[in-house]
């Protein structure tokens, strides 16, 4: 599915292009396709739709407009429009699927191309990108805050780009052509003083020199009459060669003209404004903020021999073959406009793991933004991570850029906050671009900074430097590893198309195993390329060795060995913070916690967040969502290899024995909440520094298993290696009623495989009798009804073996479930009355309850709705009276189901009422939707088609957030009695 937002929005469908005929769903897919990057919350998809005046019932509503936009799209499974909590996600299967971005990357790859030299290349590749528009972006789309301004932001794009292709089209020779274009330019957007610079250009070279400086009186008295100003400096400057005869004028591909031509240019885009906001505020905000420069001092100082200095153009070369960030790309295009409109510089902090690219980033955007900023641009690289040198002084980086700026060194003071000040004293009033490279915290920055508008600052540093958002309006971007496709782009760029298309599953692999992290990808390319009589199977069959991939991604330097880039950030952490570092190399999840670290560190929960922050500040892990930390399969290859070198085999099998106790003795608490009236078997104590969780009720359990399960099922697929054959089989069993609950059933199945094999070894019967059970339990969720007769019947033999009357009766109630299932009612009513006999010989008063209500549902099914009445209200009398309100609600439930098979609906109704209501108390989500499923079904017979629906609505809104597989069945319903 593609999608158009330059111009009216319009979606392809495979034959033609249409629009979305209704507003609200317009908006919200417009919504989506602008914040593609990330998942919009409910909440601003609210302020989007409707602003103030959002009604009450706004997230029901915002979700009837995802199912509309989904069937409009041919999305019914949500693959394209994605639930993503706390919202909804667009997620294209290809950046170009979105003409803005098909946009974004032609104007890149044509900007590249011009700074290169090649012109003709550059003006296609711009021509082409300014060919996608078809009118104003997002023109028929009602615009609330998120839409307007991305719709001001392509039109400031767009008007760069063709500045850019404009440029290109006069470096390869066409002026006459674009006399009529560029007057047509000037009229629809007469702030814009690079456009006057480039129409005086195309008319001098043009032999029109009389018209160029009629050009140059034109805007002149525009500015004055509008804004009470002065022209630019460059364009100022422009008109003076043109009135000397300057012969380089003439030249249209000269180093020198280029220059002059983008001063002049982008000089007039960072006084002119953009028009996307609005002419009339464009020049309010000139007025209040543009001065003409004093006269007294030209744009760059003077140098001690009294001419005029150039420029200081201090960025290293860009690294060759970037590619990607295209999001990150976007943020960075707005510092030019931020540094015009604030009241200070703009600064941006790019952070992130080592070897994630920043620098490459940094440089790439600055060399591409570095005609925004004609009085220069500095770089220093900081050292704040070398492990020789240690960081640079603050006044150490503002003497070098007080020199670049040509400040004679005796007026250059000794005191570091004498020079600050100095520094902002030189740079007030100019528009330049500061890098400050691999930065080791906000106190290092902080005096680099200018302190006046017009400048803009990039940082890069592996430590997140919050103090600077906080204190100094930094944007932080955090950089991770690449998306997918742009690993694969970086490498195109790196080996050639060619190769990369030839060989797709080598390619598929390789980023896998470089965890998709950019030094790596540069140093697998560079081998490749070095040995160019390879496969590049070949270099993929090196780094499969997990002990010895490090060693393969060292490129022999230290800046291109992956291990040694990150032993600087790991050389930076006290004792404490480096060893957990190496323990996290034990875990075998993909994220984690700070109880699960403190129980795997035995420490504090208090003490190990605070390590975890301390190491995501300096990025050897990641904060990928609130509380939850994770890092590539590199930094987990380097901490395996750390913890394996310095801590003792002793401590590491102690570390992991604290962490399988603390995820069995969670889940196990977890578990009760979830099904109370289930057996267990007994577990010793958590060792010394295990500290388990213990949820609050039902939905805090289910809250906690949501956020834990794939790591309590990495850590259950590990115990077993590792020796710990009791947590390898009675964790399955205590995760086994949430992947029933929560619909993940093939992991249900699986885990109890596991958990078999597991008590097998460890010689447990009555374990392995429960494992069986439990076995069967998932089999006949995924209806393999012969192996779960099989799995049960082992379990019976084992329990009657060893006596247990408790697990016998809840192998039964297994049994019968397995019968109803297949819809053989009397063969699962034998089963079920086996079961109350075996809970009464017991005692067991919530069993029998529970028995009789089985009982009753089976009766139900055979026809005897009396008897499945009488069996059903006496469960309810032993449920409440035992006081348990679960039990009561299955058996409201059941009572529903025999009310609405006799036809009388509005039984049924209050029966479901009773049921969701017990359900909800309990904080039991599914079953709460069930409820609601089945209610709206009631509803639906007695006429109520409205309240029928609104019963629908809510319980697919509880299944999605589940994301429960039930949620289509409800869909269809909905979908089925639409109209």
């Amino acid at each position: 599915m593609r999608f158009r937002i330059l111009g009216p929005l319009e979606v392809f469908d495979g034959t033609h292009w249409r629009g979305i005929s209704a507003a609200k769903p317009r908006t919200l897919l417009a919504t989506l396709l602008v914040q593609r990057d990330v998942p919009v919350p409910t909440g601003r998809l609210g302020a989007e739709l409707w602003g103030e005046r959002e009604p009450k019932a706004a997230a029901n509503l915002i979700q009837q407009y995802v199912m509309r936009l989904r069937r409009e799209l041919g999305d019914r499974q949500g693959r394209l429009l994605v639930t993503r909590p706390p919202g909804y996600q667009m997620v294209l299967a290809d950046e170009d699927d979105l003409d803005a971005a098909a946009f974004a990357r032609l104007g890149d790859s044509g900007r590249v191309a011009l700074a290169a030299g090649d012109a003709e290349r550059a003006a296609g590749l711009l021509a082409e990108a300014l060919a996608l528009w078809r009118g104003p972006a997002l023109v028929d789309v009602p615009t609330g805050p998120m839409v307007e301004a991305e719709a001001a932001r392509l039109a400031e794009q767009r008007l760069d780009v063709l500045q850019a292709r404009v440029e290109a089209d006069l470096a390869c020779g066409r002026h006459a052509a674009l006399v009529p274009e560029l007057r047509q330019s000037v009229r629809e957007h007469p702030l814009r003083e690079g456009l006057w610079g480039q129409l005086m250009l195309a008319l001098y070279r043009s032999g029109r020199q009389a018209e160029a400086l009629d050009a140059y009186r034109e805007v002149h008295r525009l500015l004055a009459d509008e804004l009470s100003i002065e022209p630019s400096a460059p364009l100022c400057d422009l008109q003076l060669r043109m009135l000397r005869g300057d012969p380089r004028l003439g030249l249209p591909a000269t180093e020198t003209e280029a220059e002059a031509e983008a001063e002049g240019q982008d000089q007039g885009e960072r006084e002119g404004e953009g028009e996307a906001e609005g002419e009339g505020d464009a020049r309010a905000r000139s007025k209040s903020r543009r001065r003409p420069r004093p006269e007294s001092r030209p744009s760059v100082e003077a140098s001690r021999a009294g001419q005029p200095s150039a420029a200081p153009r201090q960025l290293p070369a860009a690294v060759a073959g970037f590619a990607g960030r295209r999001a990150e790309l976007r943020l960075l295009d707005k510092l030019p406009a931020d540094a015009s409109a604030g009241p200070g510089p703009a600064v941006c902090v790019i952070a992130g793991t080592a070897g994630a690219g920043k620098t490459s980033l940094a440089l790439h955007w600055a060399h591409r933004a570095a005609p925004h900023f004609p009085d220069g641009q500095l770089y220093v690289n900081l050292h704040g991570f070398a492990p020789a040198t240690g960081p640079m002084s603050p006044g150490e980086a503002i003497r070098g850029f007080l020199e670049a700026l040509s400040v004679p060194p005796e007026r250059i003071p000794d005191a570091p906050e004498a020079r600050a000040a100095l520094l902002r004293t030189e740079t007030a009033g100019r528009r330049l671009l500061f890098v400050l490279d691999n930065a080791a915290d906000a106190a290092q920055v902080r005096p680099l900074l200018p302190g006046s508008a017009g400048c803009a600052v990039v940082v890069t540093s592996r430590g997140q430097l919050t103090g600077l958002a906080v204190t100094d309006g930094a944007v932080l971007l955090s950089l991770d590893v690449l998306p997918r496709e742009e690993a694969r782009e970086l490498l195109a760029a790196r080996l050639g198309a060619d190769q990369v298309a030839a060989e797709p599953e080598p390619v598929t692999e390789l980023i896998d195993l470089c965890a998709r992290l950019p030094l790596a990808l540069a140093v697998t390319a560079a081998r490749a390329v070095g040995r160019p009589g390879f496969a590049l199977s070949a270099v993929v069959a090196e780094l499969r060795d997990v002990r010895g991939r490090l060693e393969a991604l060292d490129a022999g330097e230290g800046v291109s060995s992956v291990r040694t880039v990150f032993s600087w950030s790991y050389r930076r952490l006290d004792t404490a913070t480096a060893r957990m570092f190496r323990l996290l190399g034990l875990h075998p999840g993909r994220d984690v916690a700070a109880p699960a670290v403190a129980a795997l560190a035995g420490l504090s929960v208090r003490e190990a967040a605070a390590a975890l922050t301390a190491l995501a500040r300096v990025h050897l892990i990641a904060e990928h969502r609130p509380g939850r930390y994770s890092f590539h399969d590199l930094l987990r290859a380097y901490a395996t290899d750390l913890t394996a070198a310095e801590d003792s085999e002793a401590a590491r099998t102690a570390a992991l024995h604290r962490l399988l106790d603390h995820c069995l003795h969670s889940a196990r608490a977890a578990r009760r909440h979830l099904a109370p009236a289930r057996g267990e078997v007994p577990l010793p104590p958590p060792v010394t520094g295990s500290v388990p969780r213990d949820p609050e009720g039902y939905e805090e359990a289910m809250a906690w298993f949501e956020a834990e399960h794939a790591v309590l099922l990495a850590v259950a697929d590990a115990a077993g290696p590792a020796g710990f054959d009791g947590h390898a089989w009675q964790l399955p069993l205590a995760m086994a009623d949430f992947l029933h609950l929560s619909g993940r059933w093939h992991d249900w199945v699986s885990t109890q495989r596991t958990a078999i094999v597991a008590a097998r070894q460890q010689g447990d019967r009555a374990g392995t009798a429960l494992c069986h059970c439990e076995s069967g339990r998932a089999a006949i969720r995924m209806r393999r009804y012969e192996e779960a007769h099989r799995e049960l019947l082992r379990a019976l033999e084992l329990q009657r073996g060893l006596g247990d009357l408790t697990a016998q009766a809840d192998t039964l109630r297994t049994l019968a479930w397995s019968y109803e299932q297949q819809g053989d009612y009397r063969a699962a009513l034998q089963r079920v009355k086996q079961v109350l006999e075996l809970q009464r010989a017991v005692g067991n008063l919530a069993g029998q309850a529970g028995a009789l209500n089985n009982i009753g549902w089976c009766h139900t099914h055979l026809g005897d709705h009396e008897e499945a009445l009488a069996r059903c209200r006496e469960a309810l009398r032993l449920h409440l009276d035992g006081g348990s309100p679960l039990g009561a609600a299955y058996t409201w439930e059941t009572l529903g189901f025999i009310h609405h098979s006799m036809g009388q609906y509005a039984e049924a109704v209050d029966s479901y009422r009773q049921c969701r209501d017990g359900f909800r108390r309990f904080g039991n989500r599914y079953g709460e939707a069930d409820a609601l499923h089945h209610l709206g079904g009631s509803l639906r017979m007695t006429g109520d088609q409205e309240a029928a629906r609104d019963a629908w609505h809510a319980a697919l809104a509880i299944l999605d957030e589940l994301e429960h597989p039930d949620a289509d069945v409800v869909r269809e319903l909905l979908l089925t009695t639409a109209g």
